[in-house]
């Protein structure tokens, strides 16, 4: 099933801390599910001023926008190529707030928009994962760019929610929300109604309990054990040996030592929903003619095929003249096969663990 998605991803880079001083915009606009169009605004911020900090962070000087347009001379040109598309921003509470931001510093009526975020996005995609910034996960979905860029960030952005799309085997934005039980932000002249989760429960704001008969001022954040703490905080003394039954870590073994781990991954230990996505993204077996001999050990044949087809390879049943590729099981049956299928150079003859780093394991 494709996930034919229709929206602008959107990125801001911000002169300072004020929300509505936008330094730089992008928006990549996807077309069933494939980017089809992109543009980028350097803009001058109002009041002009540049925080050290956030030079640091997208490297935008003063002098790079000196000559750039005010946001709300940019304004129509931007309108029109955002069109009625539903916006997607990464943490789009920012990029949309700033959005406002400018529209009101320059006194521009605020249309009525509607938009997602790709960080809430990927919190219901991918539960599991811990860390769900537009870095961390590139990276884990094998997206290369360069961050703080507001362009770069946009595509990004876009891969992240086609990624999501893809895993969760929808057909549309409205389809992945619906998966997700996400309801879209809305903003417009009344004000702003974020992107949430629906049902989602309101923050706690009972007060943390406390081991009882033990003062808040012995818990330890991040253990399960509370320690009496010494009457002077600069006494060094010793909590003495544990007792019997406490709880005690291990050491993990010395390097050098006899413990061996295993060099191939278990197949339970592999991801395959990222193993999947990366290999669609990047298509790192585009253009392979791929053969497979022998019974692979650590992915099955069938996983093999499919990842061969995702990766943007061909999967063929036996090796002729335009096979590129052979991956070869782990016996030494497997690999005289090869030697005698074929004695052509130029044919490339690797092992399984070779194929799942060629993949992006």
């Amino acid at each position: 099933m494709a996930f034919l998605a229709n929206f602008t991803a959107i990125d801001f880079e911000t002169a300072n801390r004020r929300r509505d001083s936008a330094c730089q915009l992008a928006a990549v606009v996807v077309r069933d599910g494939q980017i089809a169009d992109e543009r980028m605004w350097m803009i001058r911020p109002d009041p002009f001023f540049f925080s050290p900090g956030n030079i640091r962070i997208h490297g935008i000087k003063p002098a790079d926008v000196q000559h750039e347009p005010h946001f709300g001379d940019a304004w129509d040109e931007i309108r029109d190529f955002f069109g009625d598309d539903c916006l997607i921003a990464h943490n789009a509470p920012f990029d949309i707030g700033v959005l406002i931001g400018c529209l009101q510093r320059h006194h521009c009526a605020i249309p009525e928009l509607r938009f997602s975020c790709t960080r809430l996005i990927a919190r219901q995609t991918w539960p599991d994962r811990r860390r769900f910034g537009l870095k961390p996960l590139a990276d884990w979905l094998g997206v290369q760019f360069k961050h703080h860029d507001a362009l770069e960030d946009s595509r990004a952005c876009a891969k992240v929610l086609l990624a999501a799309g893809i895993a969760r085997s929808a057909e549309s934005i409205e389809d992945l929300e619906d998966k997700l039980r996400i309801v879209r932000g809305k903003a417009g002249e009344w004000g702003v109604s974020h992107a949430a989760k629906k049902g989602r429960p309101k923050k706690s704001t009972a007060k943390r309990k406390t081991d009882k008969g033990l003062p808040k001022r012995t818990l330890r954040r991040g253990s399960g054990l509370s320690l009496p703490l010494p009457a002077n905080p600069f006494d060094e003394r010793s909590y003495g040996e544990p007792k019997q039954g406490s709880i005690t870590r291990e050491a993990p073994p010395a390097y050098g030592s006899s413990t061996t781990v295993s060099q191939d991954p278990q197949p339970s230990e592999i991801d395959w929903q990222r193993l999947s996505i990366r290999a669609e993204f990047i298509q790192p077996l585009r253009g392979k003619q791929i053969v497979i001999v022998g019974q692979l050990r650590v992915i099955t044949n069938d996983q093999a095929i499919d990842l061969t087809r995702r990766g943007g390879g061909v999967h063929q049943a036996d090796v002729d003249e335009s096979t590129n590729c052979v991956v070869i099981g782990t016996s030494e049956v497997d690999r005289q096969k090869v030697d005698q299928l074929t004695d052509r150079k130029e044919l490339q003859i690797i092992s399984e663990s070779e194929f799942l780093t060629m993949i992006g394991l």
